[in-house]
């Protein structure tokens, strides 16, 4: 099965929602108009019904969140241009409210959106970058967060067979684990980060040859996504699930779960996402020998890229089509 990309989570679960004066509750009504200034100033502070002043304002940080969550949007559509642009603007908010744990946040996304595009040494230097800011600002959450993307990142997912050796592989999936694993209690609060935690087991799992281990890994990272709606992460879940399974040859199996991965990026209108569902499900198709239905879901996999302008995928997939059968697109 062939990769597609995937993001991750950013959401500052901390929105300050402003104290609003209850209608009819003017304290002397317009008495105060008529007072002057330092009447009305006397009575804002002394009124229990004046709206009182938060203890902490959050305006640039949800700022900032926004930007993320455009920018997430962005990667998981394939469009690491526009996601640099938001993530950017994300990072300057972040700066400029000097919040620390704001700047971790932006930092792992951009990580994520570079990781993505392929540019693992650019991604590698943002985790060490994030890694830092997180233990600088004591916060363990952050910090552990930050090494469990760096385990995910050491993994040989993705890579070529012949990029690295069997060997090689499973022992790098062997210490991702082991990271995860430790850092995990750190992470516990946040229900996406221990969901991404999940993932990452899963996948060294999958390195690894556990396919029963894998799969239950990942159903751990799907259930909470799930349950809070997170629709294209659940629909990256079942791509995974799906791609275990076809690696042990449970090639029905395998189909099922494209089939809910297609079901949640339909709801989430991604159609990156999408495409690579339909991409995958002909490959699995053509590995169970269903050649018909190969051709047909590369076919899909094309018009939804095509119409999504995603040229160079189109081509690919249409080219995919073409191999088992001459078709004319």
């Amino acid at each position: 099965m062939t990769g597609r990309t995937q993001h991750t989570p950013s959401r500052i679960n901390r929105r300050w929602n402003p104290i609003r004066r209850r209608e009819g509750a003017g304290c002397a009504g317009s008495a105060l108009r008529a007072a002057g200034a330092a009447v009305l100033a006397f009575f804002a502070f002394s009124c229990s019904s004046a709206p009182k002043r938060p203890a902490e304002v959050f305006t640039d940080r949800n700022a900032a969140v926004a930007q993320i969550e455009l920018g997430n949007a962005s990667v998981s559509k394939g469009d690491y241009a526009n996601a640099h642009l938001f993530l950017q603007e994300a990072w300057r908010l972040a700066v400029s409210a000097d919040d620390p744990d704001t700047r971790v946040r932006v930092l792992l996304a951009e990580v994520n959106a570079y990781f993505n595009e392929g540019k693992r040494d650019k991604a590698q230097e943002l985790w060490t970058h994030a890694e830092n800011e997180a233990r600088e600002a004591g916060n363990a959450t952050l910090e552990s967060t930050s090494k469990i993307y760096r385990a995910r990142g050491t993994l040989a997912e993705g890579l070529g067979a012949d990029a690295v050796s069997d060997a090689e592989r499973k022992r790098l999936a062997r210490e991702a684990k082991a990271v995860t694993v430790r850092e995990m209690p750190n992470i516990k609060s946040n229900p996406l980060f221990t969901a991404f935690a999940w993932k990452v087991i899963g996948l060294a799992e999958k390195e690894e040859g556990n396919a029963a281990a894998a799969e239950k890994a990942i159903l751990e990272a799907a259930a909470i996504h799930e349950k809070n709606r997170y629709l294209e992460d659940a629909a990256y879940d079942w791509y995974l699930i799906a791609s275990v399974r076809s690696r042990a040859y449970n090639y029905p199996a395998a189909r099922e779960a494209l089939r809910k991965a297609i079901q949640f990026d339909r709801r989430a209108e991604n159609a990156n996402g999408l495409g690579m569902n339909w991409l995958a499900l002909g490959t699995v198709e053509e590995k169970a020998g269903d050649i018909p239905a190969a051709i047909a879901a590369y076919t899909r996999a094309a018009e939804i890229f095509s119409a999504a302008f995603l040229k160079a995928e189109a081509a690919a997939a249409a080219e995919k089509a073409r191999a088992l059968k001459d078709i004319d697109f």
